[in-house]
């Protein structure tokens, strides 16, 4: 098989669902944020697929801070 048509026929892993609200598919892998700036959902809108969204906002773990001591 040529490796072009391997590439256009691999398989996609992620979870995904219908948006009702943005009329798109949209990947569940991410956060609710990172899925609303990227189909332009206003935040007043109520999601119907918040609740789906497996993906973790490291920006708001407060573990995410670069330690002040310096490592030996």
């Amino acid at each position: 098989m040529n490796s072009s048509v391997l590439t256009e026929a691999a398989m996609f892993d992620s979870p995904f669902d219908y948006c009702p609200v943005c009329n798109e598919v949209v990947l569940l892998d991410q956060t609710h944020r990172e899925c609303a700036r990227e189909h332009h959902c206003a935040k007043s809108i109520s999601c119907p697929l918040q609740r789906c969204f497996s993906g973790y906002d490291f920006s708001r773990n407060s573990l995410n801070r670069i330690p002040n001591e310096r490592l030996a």
